[in-house]
């Protein structure tokens, strides 16, 4: 009985901890998205093609992605509820990557292929990284690489 009263518990943390790991993000309709948000995105990009939106956590707090196409590449923007501009993402040709972001992805995943990679910046369009996506055999993984090199998150897709 003690065997099967463990078993149950354990089941239930690990439920608990996977949900939790989907939480992260949610996608959402435009209706869904704080007024704040849409006012702020749509005065800053008039011309976004194809925009999606998701509510997420950054820095600990509740937040809204907008993902959007404009001239052919790729963005995104993190607002926070009140519609402050929190964070740009603008996708990049791998090529573009430094050499020290390279080396280092390739010093941790000797066999990956860098199929994706984007700038993460401030808002005021200061550079503080690169979001890269790879792939090492069926494995594919989210890097988050710091301009130095440092890899500072992965995260398994």
């Amino acid at each position: 009985m003690k065997n099967q009263h463990m078993i149950t518990v354990v089941f239930a943390a690990f439920l608990t901890i996977l949900n939790q790991a989907n939480a992260g993000e949610k996608e959402l309709r435009k209706n869904e998205v704080p007024k704040a948000v849409l006012n702020a995105f749509e005065k800053s990009y008039p011309n976004a093609k194809d925009v999606e939106f998701e509510e997420e956590m950054f820095e600990g707090k509740a937040s809204y992605e907008v993902e959007y196409k404009d001239n052919g590449k790729e963005y995104e923007v993190m607002y926070s509820a009140d519609g402050m501009l929190l964070q740009k993402e603008e996708e990049i040709d791998v090529s573009a990557l430094p050499e020290a972001v390279t080396n280092a992805i390739k010093k941790e995943h000797p066999k990956a292929k860098i199929e994706e990679a984007e700038k993460l910046m401030k808002a005021d369009g200061t550079l503080t990284g690169y979001e890269v996506n790879i792939k090492t055999g069926e494995d594919k993984f989210e890097l988050e690489v710091d301009a130095a090199g440092k890899i500072l998150k992965t995260e398994k897709d």
